[in-house]
């Protein structure tokens, strides 16, 4: 390509204490997870439409500043379709394949906007899921990179979790979103409110002045027009994604300035492939001073979610997408389209 089991929390005595299946009606109804793979990438297989160039590479659309937000809405790429879809990418084996993003980019956005110093704590301990874990009272692991090792099901849940209370999600749509009584949600979110007082003042005297005012702009002055009845959650939602969008497009200037050129820009993230690792690590300097410049010196870690040697194959790292991967090559050498050896 060139552009190329955690539990859930009972009311008890005053504290969050442990006794079910976290989040289960959005993450375990049986099988839900798998079949919305297999139709996601069925569609994109169905569908076909993918450019591919006669040298082999993909070259999407990028479509910049394609949201109301700003953010591109780029189409007719692999990072259009499942995660799975995404191994059909392989780098030269000459070539270093690299994806570089923004950890948590928008929590760390919303930290630095509000200027909520509880949540710039808890944003710079490494991981902001494991804080809210322990505000919430699921774990009293004082270690964010070994919990996150022991629990990789319960940080999905939490970062559902911390995304729904961010933009906004009310006691009624959260309850039913958990299917737990409303009382519990309610606690999750009067927890969350006293934990990070600050960034809710901040977000509700944002939309208000955003009402009186019928307009909201990024940090850079991309602008949301507002009509006479807007969905509240979409004003919550604008300054985070804005903001992120806006850190996008100055990295992606500067990393083309300085002969860094980018194969893809997708969301929070940036695919390269270069031949050499010091330009990777100068790539990643140049995204984290943008998330300072961004967020008025607050900074936005970047995290290397994929480097890719010798030929390698992009893989990624959630199991859905191995599984979802392991399936379609067994499927096409099944049929023959494929040589038996072939994988991995």
């Amino acid at each position: 390509m060139r552009t190329g089991i955690a539990t859930w929390p009972r009311l008890d005595s005053g504290r969050l204490s442990v006794d079910s299946d976290a989040f289960r009606l959005m993450y375990h109804v049986p099988g839900i997870e798998g079949l919305h793979a297999l139709r996601d990438s069925l569609s994109f297989i169905v569908k076909a439409r993918l450019p591919i160039g006669r040298d082999g590479r993909n070259r999407p659309s990028l479509f910049p500043f394609g949201t109301a937000t700003g953010r591109n809405a780029h189409t007719k790429s692999p990072y259009n379709a499942h995660a799975g879809m995404r191994s059909f990418m392989v780098f030269p084996h000459d070539a270093i394949g690299a994806y570089l993003d923004w950890r948590t980019q928008e929590v760390g956005v919303a930290a630095a906007l509000s200027g909520d110093s509880a949540l710039m704590d808890a944003y710079r301990a490494g991981d902001i899921y494991h804080a809210l874990a322990r505000v919430l009272g699921f774990t009293s692991d004082p270690d964010p990179m070994n919990w996150k090792k022991t629990n990789p099901a319960m940080r999905n849940r939490m970062k559902a979790l911390q995304l729904a209370i961010s933009y906004g999600m009310g006691v009624p749509s959260l309850a039913r979103g958990l299917d737990r009584h409303p009382l519990i949600a309610s606690e999750i979110i009067e927890r969350h409110k006293r934990n990070y007082s600050r960034f809710w003042q901040w977000r509700a005297d944002m939309v208000r002045t955003a009402m009186l005012e019928r307009r909201i702009e990024s940090m850079f002055g991309w602008p949301l027009h507002i009509t006479t009845s807007p969905n509240q959650r979409t004003l919550y939602n604008f300054p985070m994604q804005s903001g992120g969008a806006e850190m996008l497009r100055l990295a992606a200037w500067r990393l083309c300035e300085a002969g860094i050129v980018p194969c893809m820009l997708v969301h929070d993230g940036i695919l390269f492939e270069e031949t050499d690792r010091e330009r990777i690590e100068y790539a990643k300097e140049i995204m984290r001073q943008t998330g300072r410049d961004v967020c008025d010196g607050f900074q936005i870690d970047v995290d290397v979610d994929q480097m890719l040697i010798g030929g390698a194959r992009y893989r990624d790292k959630r199991p859905m997408a191995q599984k979802m991967w392991a399936t379609i090559m067994d499927v096409l050498k099944a049929v023959g389209a494929v040589p038996k050896r072939a994988v991995a």
